[in-house]
């Protein structure tokens, strides 16, 4: 394959971020079997609700049936293929072809065929032709999906990696819940790129986002910090950063007391560890789910006090020069409304398709799409070095938590993993 994995790190060809063929590759392999994030369930709350999205090169539709039943269901009608659903979301009973009007329902059986009686002979099996059905994974309202009906359950792909999830997106007792929809946008670059920034890319920051550290929106973030990066067997990765100071220990930034005051680690062993003294805990949930939360102290005289967001973010390949980026902004059901309403803009205004950090990281992405594109280099791998062989700090997590914790907090341990895992797949491995 592409990658030649050493004893310590892998070796990445650029033509994984340029080639046709190694995007078809992804298609039939990762995007085809592995578990992806479709949306959330508070996206269809009532019977009829559904968002249209992608898994991969399929168009499919998120949808909760009648019976209150969340469905994930291949855009595309069984008898010419057409797309069914042509809105972004709604709340429809039924989904008829626009070409012939076969009609399916939100749990993607057949009902309707135009002339069945008439054109059709008694053979036809309404009951096989049914719109085709992911299998769907649901974890703290997130809703997972994938379309091999006979590989690793949701809860094998995430592994002990669910510990960090539980402690990110369950961390409320009330759970979390979707504020301001959904924005999509396709920006230059390989979707890889975004996936490995956010599954440990510390070192960027103050080169990158130097202007965020000038204008004092990151706080104490901007002062000591520690930080570890932690891996998985099955590619996914965080890195979690700790402000180093003993006046903010205990303290879970930018949240009401009284929303705090409900959480604990009854259900949740060393959830208060975690998250207290946080400056940011950013990951990727392999393959393509970035997620972050952190709290900026201000954004403008309309912002001020820090505040935490927590995005999700999903990743989807369209070309190897680009890809469509679906952003979500999370709040805690439980929040009040104005605070919900301060973290949402906390969210879009740092981290969303046209923020201040957005535009740093979505130059760099149209960069390095623009300079790999030549032979000159092109059988220069890129370098993964970072971390290694260097002694890891003598600092201790704050947390007991599961995989491959290292104690740096500028390493490329995760993209190195995050390659490893990728190169299986590709090699014929399951998509676990």
């Amino acid at each position: 394959m592409t990658i030649e994995d050493t004893s310590t790190r892998p070796a990445v060809s650029r033509r994984l971020y340029t080639e046709e063929e190694v995007l078809a590759e992804e298609l039939a392999t990762i995007f085809a079997k592995t578990w992806l994030l479709v949306g959330f369930e508070s996206e269809v709350p009532q019977p009829g609700d559904y968002v249209t999205r992608r898994m991969g090169a399929d168009p499919v539709i998120l949808t909760r049936s009648e019976s209150g039943e969340v469905h994930v269901l291949h855009n595309s009608c069984t008898h010419r293929g057409t797309q069914v659903c042509k809105a972004a979301f709604g709340n429809s009973a039924n989904f008829r072809c626009g070409y012939h009007g076969w009609t399916f329902g939100n749990d993607g059986r057949l009902r309707g065929v135009p002339g069945r009686r008439s054109v059709y002979g008694p053979d036809l099996d309404l009951g096989s032709l049914g719109l085709r059905q992911a299998r769907v994974g649901v974890l703290h309202g997130l809703v997972f999906a994938t379309f091999d009906q006979d590989g690793p359950s949701l809860e094998e792909h995430l592994g002990d990696f669910r510990w960090y999830l539980d402690r990110v997106f369950g961390f409320f007792p009330g759970g979390m819940e979707v504020y301001g929809g959904a924005h999509r946008v396709v920006i230059r670059g390989n979707w890889k790129i975004h996936a490995e920034n956010f599954i440990g890319d510390g070192y960027h920051l103050r080169i990158a986002h130097r202007t965020m550290f000038e204008l004092g929106v990151m706080g104490k973030q901007a002062g000591k910090t520690r930080g570890f990066c932690i891996s998985s067997p099955n590619g996914h990765g965080v890195r979690a950063q700790y402000v180093d100071d003993e006046e903010a220990a205990g303290i879970v930034f930018g949240y009401p007391d009284a929303l705090l005051a409900g959480t604990g680690d009854q259900d949740l062993p060393d959830a208060s560890a975690f998250r207290a003294a946080s400056s940011v805990i950013h990951g990727t949930v392999f393959p393509n789910m970035p997620f972050i939360t952190t709290a900026p102290v201000q954004f403008g005289d309309d912002a001020v006090g820090q505040t935490a967001f927590t995005q999700v973010r999903s990743v989807m390949p369209v070309d190897p020069h680009s890809h469509e980026v679906t952003y979500w902004s999370l709040v805690p059901k439980d929040a009040p409304e104005e605070w919900k309403k301060q973290s949402y803009l906390y969210s879009i205004r740092q981290h969303g398709a046209s923020s201040y950090f957005e535009a740093d990281d979505l130059e760099n992405f149209r960069r390095i799409d623009a300079g790999l594109g030549g032979p000159a280099a092109a059988d220069v791998p890129l370098n993964y070095d970072l971390g290694v062989g260097v002694p890891p700090s003598a600092d201790q997590p704050p947390f007991t938590g599961p995989c491959t914790v290292v104690n740096q907090d500028l390493s490329e341990v995760n993209q190195r993993n995050f390659y490893r895992r990728y190169a299986a797949v590709l090699n014929g491995g399951d998509a676990q």
